[in-house]
């Protein structure tokens, strides 16, 4: 399974950890301040104070044994670049950074961050897509370019086929799994291509986002 580290305990990153943790990973929450290590001790499956832009802490709680380090320290860009840069000398297999604006989000890519993610404006096209979506479900972001997304299926696609509709071909997107919103317990991973759709059901698929927002306006 895989392991996360968290550093960095505001609002974001206390968010981050205790999902990731109430989802069953082992989660490791870092920060300098015992007030919010002590507020979230019982939410990870370890958390430590201390000021990561020191290796000698990075190294003291085994940060190279995790898979993945969120670093949710965005409104310092020179600390977020510091303990960036000190992970991928580490040998850190993936790094994710929190940035303030799109100046940090640039800088963080070029030093070798993985992925970026600017909570608030991300959080405002999503609220955006929401409000005048009447497909897209809920959208969950891979990369700056890719996403998972729940769509209800489109009138057009109502009794016709995957293979039919050349779905892939058409639009570029792949369908992962098909649910019915009247059934929770209703769910088809990886639906074969002769899958006729009907007026119940909630398409996963996943893509480029521009793809999805196309789908959406059909």
């Amino acid at each position: 399974m895989k392991t996360f580290a968290v550093i960095g305990l505001g609002r974001f990153g206390t968010a981050v950890a205790a999902q990731l943790f109430s989802m069953g990973y082992e989660v490791l929450a870092v920060d300098k301040s015992m007030d919010k290590v002590n507020l979230i001790s019982e939410n990870v499956t370890k958390a430590v104070c201390g000021d990561a832009r020191e290796e000698s802490v990075l190294k003291a709680v085994g940060i190279r044994n995790y898979d993945c380090v969120v670093v949710a320290i965005g409104d310092d860009l020179a600390d977020s670049v510091l303990i960036t840069l000190t992970l991928k000398e580490m040998g850190v297999g993936q790094i994710i950074c929190k940035a303030r604006d799109n100046r940090h989000k640039k800088a963080l890519k070029k030093i070798g961050a993985d992925n970026v993610i600017i909570p608030e404006q991300e959080a405002g096209i999503k609220t955006a897509v929401s409000l005048v979506s009447k497909r897209v479900m809920d959208l969950i972001d891979l990369s700056d370019e890719y996403g998972i997304a729940d769509i209800t299926a489109p009138k057009a696609w109502v009794g016709k086929s995957i293979e039919e509709l050349s779905i892939r071909r058409k639009y570029g997107v792949n369908i992962i799994a098909v649910k019915n919103r009247l059934d929770d317990n209703d769910v088809n991973i990886a639906p074969k291509s002769d899958y006729k759709f009907k007026e119940t059901d909630i398409i996963v698929l996943v893509g480029e986002t521009a793809e999805i927002n196309r789908l959406n306006n059909m």
